[in-house]
């Protein structure tokens, strides 16, 4: 319930207790006690649905580093320019949450396009069937690296080839 029907509540409540006073009959008085006891009851529940309320407000405000206090003569921690100051808050982390998220995935997808250049970093072309050429990425010092390292297997196992033709004749 908002407010306003705590009002109307408490008015209700108000107006049944004075309204007793003026009937001197038990039929009557009894049914006024029975609806200010009803009054009563919605009104003790009402403040305490609204107290969960407040409290479920105070914490998102303290997670948020809403500081929540009065703000001058006839104002009070639960005035709606405080409740503005939580939303107001709240809608600042979504922002500042979106605008990261978007950062995470531009800066996902420049990764994705470095892992793809360099699980492609040396391509083989096929000139005739019997030549071949490499092509290298001479930007990137791991290429160099692996080139030199596939160069010296190769040097390694042609000497070794030699080796074995020469004691086989």
């Amino acid at each position: 319930m908002s407010g306003s029907r705590i009002d109307v509540l408490a008015t209700l409540f108000r107006e049944f207790s004075a309204e007793r006073a003026k009937y001197r009959a038990p039929d009557i008085r009894d049914i006024i006690d029975r609806l200010e006891r009803a009054a009563e009851t919605a009104l003790y529940a009402e403040n305490e649905s609204g107290g969960h309320a407040r409290q479920v407000v105070a914490d998102v405000a303290t997670v948020l580093g809403v500081v929540l206090n009065d703000v001058g003569p006839g104002r009070f921690i639960w005035d709606p320019e405080n409740m503005v100051r939580v939303v107001a808050a709240a809608e600042q982390v979504k922002s500042d949450r979106d605008r990261w998220q978007r950062e995470a995935e531009r800066l996902k997808a420049q990764e994705d396009e470095r892992r793809k250049a360099r699980l492609r970093p040396v391509i083989w072309h096929t000139t005739t069937a019997e030549e071949h050429t490499w092509k290298l990425d001479d930007d990137d010092p791991l290429n160099v690296k692996r080139v030199a390292e596939l160069k010296a297997v190769i040097v390694s196992q042609a000497r070794e080839i030699a080796r074995l033709k020469g004691e086989s004749e």
